[in-house]
């Protein structure tokens, strides 16, 4: 019997390797043929490179324990045989698995691990699935920022490398990114070009991820015909190839499809038939996400004595939640059981699951905004953090009510009072930690500003230095021709340029500490302050920074300063950015308004104003003296269904990434520590008016 050849494995095993994203089933062929030869002849590279592919291809079909016990065995051999590539790769799929598993930061640990030797042995093939799956983590986490740079640069070295299957993974996920902020039509365009490099590469896998994830798209679009097909599609291709986490993924998104349309025989059929593959390939917290599905779709249906077919599954889904720890999922099963149980009138068991899902949201919670803080300031990204401090709100909504439904708990209620005070103290504290990152943007729009101020100055500086140097050449030939009577007109002239020099010199100079006295980090300490001059800097500053970014802009400037107001004690810096806060945004509102098509409202005919006024109220030395400065658009005014909100944090109306809905709180809250307040008063269609009002003393 003649005996397999090395060369002839590692044909094998490349051949495997080649098409292992392509076509699984026929890689896992030759990978096992590979494996079994290597035994033989007691090959260890063979067999270290046929595991490896093995464990991948049990990976595609989420056949997690197999792939693992390959992976392993595999790893070990590629030590023995100090294959650092080999180590690279074992070490980027046990990442896949750890993740799939629910355990992030052994993922990202095992992820990085495999990009370090990837990147010392000029692995550029496995650098970019590296980095791919390091931004699939991230993004599961939330970090959208780490998430996006990892992507980006594997999308970028997928390119120059011409690797085109790595760049339709990355499209979708990028894509995927855009449909978690709800931009769902942006989605859909990366989603499509992932798919038609996937369909062009024969990646049926790929296709199948690429046609579930446009139909979800088009469920969020509320094109249900349309969701339902290309579900159907994607679920039709994942049957083919046995891939069974692709067949789960798009029956329980059909699932929840048919469960929106109200047909709930067929979201149940679906349901059952992704809960069965999850509970086969031992995806626990897959299995526990459908089992509170299953408790939601038929809790409007169930009847007293379908009641512990209910709690059944819930409970079931809370033991696997606690058995792989995933706080997320504990937090959302105690919701559900504490709805459970309110709707079934337990209001002693539903508040027992409340405090536990209140205690798991404040510890999620907290760990959200913090690094939402450190994301804001790359990309200014707080819409999570403001639907998460509403979702708070309204669970304290549920609480007050459960306190009126069962008055017979009322020791275990002013615990979970207390609880619920504690947590809006922590939230309160995380809105101060972002104070500082609003001033940063503050400090932000001032600068083209000041660059404009500085610049009128220096132009005057460097013409009239010009002029003088010409008129020196002059004077010289003057000398040389003895012309006294021109000599003395010429140095008349010089001294009056010299004079103008120093003027605007010092006047840019003015202006640099004045600035700078403004934007340094505030004492606290307030002091006597011309509010009319302040308001008036910020002004001009605010205009010119809006100028600068955009030349075709143009609006008329009122004022109306009472010159009476004197000085007010106030932290400058802090006021300073409030009367900045509201001029931005009144220059937005009018911005806004021009793009509107019809005349009387915006157009080609719509002056744009903004009016700035200070007054005197009532006498600074008595009680009651106040400083009043109001800040004027006739912009399109503010809808009086938002008008109630627009002083929370997090609300803004601005699109994603032009707005933090940060401006107009932290604003409230500095006039309110001035002991001051501050208002609005506004007509659709007509403009708005925000009036600060501060004590003299």
């Amino acid at each position: 019997m003649i005996k397999p050849s090395p060369e002839k494995i590692d044909l094998l095993n490349q051949q495997a390797w080649d098409i292992r994203v392509s076509d699984s089933n026929k890689a896992q062929a030759l990978s096992k043929e590979a494996v079994e030869l290597s035994e033989k002849i007691n090959y260890a590279k063979g067999k270290a490179e046929g595991l490896r592919t093995l464990g991948f291809c049990f990976i595609r079909v989420s056949n997690f324990q197999d792939a693992s016990g390959c992976l392993k065995e595999s790893l070990s051999l590629f030590e023995s045989l100090n294959d650092l590539r080999g180590q690279s790769t074992v070490y980027e799929y046990f990442g896949i698995i750890q993740r799939s598993w629910g355990d992030f930061g052994a993922s990202l640990e095992l992820l990085l691990k495999s990009l370090e030797l990837s990147r010392q042995t000029g692995f550029v093939e496995v650098e970019v699935t590296n980095l791919y799956q390091i931004g699939v983590t991230h993004k599961q986490l939330g970090n959208y920022e780490k998430a996006l740079e990892n992507l980006y640069k594997s999308l970028s070295l997928a390119r120059s490398t011409q690797f085109t299957l790595m760049e339709a993974y990355d499209l979708n996920v990028i894509g995927s990114i855009y449909f978690d902020t709800a931009d769902y039509t942006q989605a859909l365009e990366y989603y499509q070009q992932g798919f038609t490099i996937r369909q062009a590469s024969g990646d049926k896998w790929g296709e199948a991820g690429s046609l579930d994830n446009i139909g979800f798209t088009y469920f969020k679009l509320e094109d249900y015909q349309q969701a339902i097909n290309f579900c159907k599609k994607s679920l039709a291709i994942s049957q083919g190839t046995g891939d069974r986490k692709g067949q789960a993924n798009a029956m329980l998104h059909l699932a929840e499809i048919y469960k929106q349309i109200n047909d709930v025989e067929q979201a149940t059929k679906f349901c059952n038939e992704s809960l069965q593959i999850r509970q086969a390939s031992g995806d626990k917290k897959g299995e526990a996400e459908i089992l509170l599905f299953l408790a939601e779709l038929h809790k409007p249906n169930f009847e007293k004595e379908e009641k512990n077919e209910l709690f059944d599954g819930l409970f079931k889904a809370l033991k696997i939640a606690e058995e792989i720890k995933a706080v997320d999922l504990l937090g959302k099963t105690h919701w559900a059981l504490y709805e459970s149980y309110k709707l079934h009138k337990n209001y002693s068991e539903a508040l027992k699951h409340l405090e536990q899902h209140i205690t798991i949201e404040k510890d999620l919670h907290k760990d959200a905004i913090n690094q939402k803080i450190l994301n804001l300031e790359i990309s200014h990204r707080a819409e999570e953090s403001k639907k998460e401090a509403e979702i708070f709100r309204l669970r304290n909504v549920e609480l007050a009510a459960l306190y009126e439904e069962s008055k017979k708990q009322k020791e275990e209620i002013e615990q979970q009072k207390k609880n619920v005070e504690e947590t809006l103290a922590e939230l309160k504290t995380t809105q101060s930690q972002l104070i500082q990152s609003e001033k940063m943007a503050s400090l932000g729009e001032l600068t083209a500003g000041i660059a404009h101020e500085i610049q009128n100055p220096l132009n005057f500086v460097n013409n009239f230095s010009e002029v003088t140097i010409e008129l020196i050449d002059e004077m010289e030939d003057a000398i040389l021709k003895s012309d006294r009577e021109e000599i003395n007109s010429i140095s008349a002239d010089i001294k009056t340029n010299l004079q103008k020099i120093v003027h605007h010199g010092k006047r840019a100079d003015a202006i640099v500490k004045g600035m700078l006295l403004h934007s340094r980090t505030s004492s606290g300490i307030r002091e006597p302050t011309n509010i009319n001059a302040l308001a008036d800097e910020y002004l001009r500053l605010a205009y010119h920074g809006l100028r600068a970014k955009d030349k075709s802009f143009n609006a008329t400037l009122k004022t109306d300063y009472d010159e009476t107001i004197g000085n007010i004690n106030i932290i400058p810096q802090d006021i300073g950015r409030v009367i900045l806060n509201l001029i931005t945004n009144a220059f937005y509102a009018v911005t806004e308004k021009k793009k509107s098509p019809h005349p009387l409202t915006g157009g080609e005919n719509y002056e744009l104003v903004v009016t700035v006024t200070t007054k005197r109220l009532g006498s600074p030395l008595g009680d009651g003296g106040k400083a009043e400065i109001k800040v004027s658009d006739n912009g399109n005014g503010i809808p009086q269904k938002i008008l109630d909100k627009i002083f929370q944090p997090f609300f803004t109306t601005k699109p994603t990434g032009q707005g933090t809905g940060l401006g107009l709180s932290l604003s409230y809250d500095i006039v309110k520590a001035h002991g001051g307040e501050l208002k609005v008063e506004t007509k659709e269609g007509e403009g708005s008016e925000f009036i600060i009002q501060l004590p003299f003393v």
